[in-house]
C-alpha cells in the first residue's frame, strides 16, 4: 500500500504553491458546453479510476483508500460519461510522496483531470469554481494547490479561479522512502512538506 500512495517516480519537479482565500463571495464558473458536475459517487470513482486519467494496476483501491484518508471527489458528467475529475483533502496525508500537512479550515486541491476530447472547453475552470464552493460551504477558509512551473495552462487555470502564488518549491516527485527535504526557492512551501520517514503508512 505504502508504494502505491506514493508512487515512486524518482525525478525532480519545480512548481508552485497557489493559495486562495475563501472569504467572500465565489463565482461559478460555467463550460463552454452543458455538463452535470458535483461529488462522484463509490462507482463513479471507480469507473474513474478505471477509464480516466494515469491508469494502471491497483487505482481502484487507491481511490478508495483516498476517501477513506480525508478526501473527497468531484466528477464532471455528460448524461452517463464521466469526462473529468477533481480531488480535494480535507486533513493532513500523503499526496505523490510528500506530507500535506494542512491547519484546521485548510483544503488542499490536487489530482485533476480531463478527457482529451474535452479540454479546451473551460471545463476545469467551472469543475474548480464548485469545489471551491464546496469548500467555503463546509466551513474551510483557504484552499491550496501545486502546480508544475511548465504547466502553464493549468497555472492559467488556477489564476482565474482566484488563487495566487504563494510559493515556489524544488521536491523530488513520489518519493517513497520520505527521506527528501523540499527546497523553498521562493515563499512559502506549506502545505507541502517532507514526508519523513516515521510518518509513511505502515
Amino acid at each position: 500500500m505504502a508504494a502505491t500512495i506514493a508512487r515512486p517516480f524518482w525525478h525532480f519537479e519545480t512548481a508552485v504553491i497557489f493559495c486562495r482565500d475563501l472569504a467572500g463571495p465565489i463565482e461559478i464558473l460555467k463550460a463552454e458546453v452543458e455538463l452535470e458536475m458535483g461529488l462522484g459517487s463509490e462507482e463513479e470513482l471507480m469507473r474513474a479510476a478505471e477509464s480516466l486519467g494515469r491508469l494502471g494496476s491497483g487505482r481502484r483501491e487507491f481511490f478508495r483508500w483516498r476517501t477513506r484518508d480525508g478526501c473527497v471527489c468531484f466528477v464532471a458528467r455528460a448524461g452517463s460519461t464521466l469526462v473529468g475529475y477533481a480531488w480535494m483533502r480535507y486533513r493532513p496525508g500523503i499526496d505523490d510522496g510528500d506530507l500535506i500537512a494542512l491547519r484546521e479550515g485548510e483544503v488542499y486541491h490536487f489530482d485533476g483531470y480531463m478527457s482529451d476530447q474535452w479540454r479546451g472547453r473551460r471545463v476545469h475552470p467551472a469543475l474548480s469554481s464548485r469545489l471551491l464552493r464546496y469548500d467555503q460551504e463546509h466551513g474551510y477558509t483557504k484552499a491550496y494547490t501545486k502546480v508544475s512551473v511548465f504547466n502553464r495552462k493549468s497555472q492559467k487555470t488556477v489564476r482565474r479561479i482566484g488563487f495566487r502564488p504563494s510559493g515556489l518549491v524544488l521536491r523530488v516527485r513520489g518519493s517513497s522512502r520520505g527521506s527528501w527535504p523540499i527546497v523553498t526557492l521562493w515563499g512559502s512551501s506549506h502545505p507541502v512538506t517532507r514526508l519523513r520517514r516515521e510518518a509513511r503508512p505502515a
